[in-house]
């Protein structure tokens, strides 16, 4: 391993790289994160942008509300249907009754306030857009022998998940251990426009209805892959990291304009492969065989302020001619024609690894959490740095660098897009437990999800507040369900304008016996007040 300090020892940048005509240019745009109560909040992605993660989404132009799609079809943004428990082994001897209620207590009205510019205290209405779902099944074993099995009940979401939003499991009664099991991304991929494709897969792109769900999910192969051990990174690579260390009082750093480190290198593009992680701006030319990467070096008042890593990792044959560059101040016609300063340097260390190893350190040190999860404890926090690394790994196999037909989305070798939206891509996840029904005897099995509403940005649904609510009867199961009954409760402050349960709650139909439809949905609104 070498380490020196490179900043005085500098070569200058070969003039190759100044010219950029006609040369693709990516500058990454920090995520803005908003939490908005009860409300949409649409977010669209630049053509060029580097850095999104997997909840910045372009909605489809054609999707949800802002068309003449039947009611209970396509959202949006789309929380997922309540699937049916099954189970990993067949379960033969026993039939299972099911009963859903969809309790809407987070409707109910409380009050907060703000202060405003003037240091007055305005109040006004809330709500949450949740409901409690309590999916409920009772076991009958009609053998004359003990049946046990492995109940699944899966739940849409991702890694970043809050812990309370994770279906809390009981048998007869008592709160059961369970474990979780993660599926792979279940979305796909659009164009730049929104439009979904696999020729153009610049953005991401969540499942926006329950067909969607029933084509990943009916074959039984995303169960299997969600149990399935995730593929090793061993592949060696040389791995240049960079550390910056500041030679100025960090007051004086603070004034200085638009510091970052600039790295060049020249580099056979048929026989390397090079990714990058804590740049925040590229340009290259694939044909000369050449790129150059930007790293911001944040101050002292910036959330980011930290020494955050920086690397270069080749796989396959060395980089040449590599230079870094400190700079500072605005640019002048070209990306760098900037004035180089002296107020910090730049460590260096190369050493050998592999892919899986480095990207470990990077997982392990925290430093892409830092403002990517929530404060609230996630499902990350119930996962190892090791078990997070492989979900990393089948996620760049599948749709990542180390895919026989990568994504455009990361075909330029940024990690920390596919390090972040591992966390954030939308998956589906699995609660299992064991449960041991007696010979001739019922076995009670609870289970608790906190779920939130469907909904559209723009278009009829956003227009009347209509937000939806939904479930499948028969989907990814594999049990004997021989009655299915729904209800809702608490619905005093909430209006079902469509629904094909059959509730109405003007005449007091608050459950019903389900039929033979596959999907059962309901559109709810808020009951507004006279002065709403």
């Amino acid at each position: 391993m070498k380490s020196e300090k490179i900043f005085d020892a500098l070569t200058e940048i070969d003039e190759k790289y100044i010219d950029e005509a006609n040369i693709e240019k990516i500058t990454k745009k920090k995520p803005l994160f908003l939490k908005i109560a009860g409300a949409a909040a649409a977010f669209f992605i630049g053509v060029a942008a580097l850095g999104t993660i997997g909840f910045l989404l372009i909605p489809k132009a054609s999707a949800g509300g802002g068309t003449n799609r039947e009611p209970g079809e396509n959202y949006m943004s789309y929380a997922g249907p309540a699937f049916p428990l099954t189970a990993l082994e067949d379960t033969d001897g026993l039939s299972f009754e099911r009963n859903i209620n969809f309790d809407f207590t987070p409707y109910y009205t409380y009050n907060e306030s703000y202060e405003d510019g003037n240091g007055e205290t305005v109040y006004y209405d809330a709500w949450k857009n949740e409901a409690v779902i309590s999916d409920n099944y009772t076991v009958t074993n009609a053998t004359d022998e003990d049946i046990t099995f492995t109940a699944v009940y899966p739940f849409a979401g991702n890694i970043s998940t809050a812990l309370s939003r994770i279906p809390k499991i009981t048998v007869d009664g008592k709160e059961v251990k369970t474990e979780l099991k993660i599926g792979p991304y279940s979305g796909g991929f659009a164009s730049a426009w929104g439009e979904k494709n696999e020729v153009e897969r610049l953005n991401l792109s969540s499942l926006e209805s329950w067909y969607e769900y029933k084509a990943l999910l009916e074959s039984g192969e995303y169960l299997e892959n969600a149990f399935a051990e995730n593929p090793k990174m061993d592949q060696p690579v040389k791995v240049y990291s960079f550390e910056i260390e500041y030679n100025v009082p960090m007051e004086k750093f603070d004034e200085i304009d638009n510091p970052d480190m600039i790295v060049t290198f020249d580099y056979d593009t048929e026989k390397t492969s090079v990714y990058f992680y804590g740049f925040n701006s590229m340009s290259w030319d694939s044909e000369k065989g050449w790129a150059k990467a930007g790293s911001y070096i944040p101050k002292s008042f910036n959330p980011d302020f930290k020494n955050h890593p920086i690397y270069v990792i080749v796989m396959g044959e060395a980089l040449n001619n590599i230079s870094v560059k400190t700079v500072a101040g605005e640019s002048k016609g070209s990306w760098d024609k900037r004035e180089k300063t002296d107020s910090f340097s730049i460590l260096s260390e190369e050493y050998e690894s592999t892919l899986g190893e480095v990207i470990y350190e990077i997982v392990s040190s925290g430093d892409y959490e830092s403002h990517y999860f929530e404060d609230e404890p996630t499902v990350r926090n119930l996962i190892s740095d090791e078990e997070y690394l492989g979900y990393v790994a089948e996620f760049m196999y599948a749709h990542g660098q180390l895919s026989e037909d990568p994504a455009e989305r990361y075909g330029r070798g940024r990690l920390d897009d596919v390090i972040i939206e591992t966390g954030y891509v939308s998956r589906v996840l699995y609660v299992t437990f064991d449960v041991t029904v007696p010979a001739g005897e019922t076995v009670e099995i609870g289970t608790k999800t906190i779920r939130e509403a469907s909904y559209d940005y723009v278009g009829k649904r956003h227009e009347k507040d209509l937000e939806g609510f939904d479930m499948v009867t028969r989907l990814g199961t594999n049990l004997n369900i021989v009655k299915q009954t729904a209800s809702v409760s608490n619905a005093d402050e909430i209006e079902i304008l469509y629904n094909n349960f059959g509730f109405d709650l003007q005449n007091g139909i608050t459950s019903v016996l389900l039929g033979e439809e596959e999907h059962y949905w309901m559109e709810i609104c808020k009951i507004r007040t006279s002065e709403d």
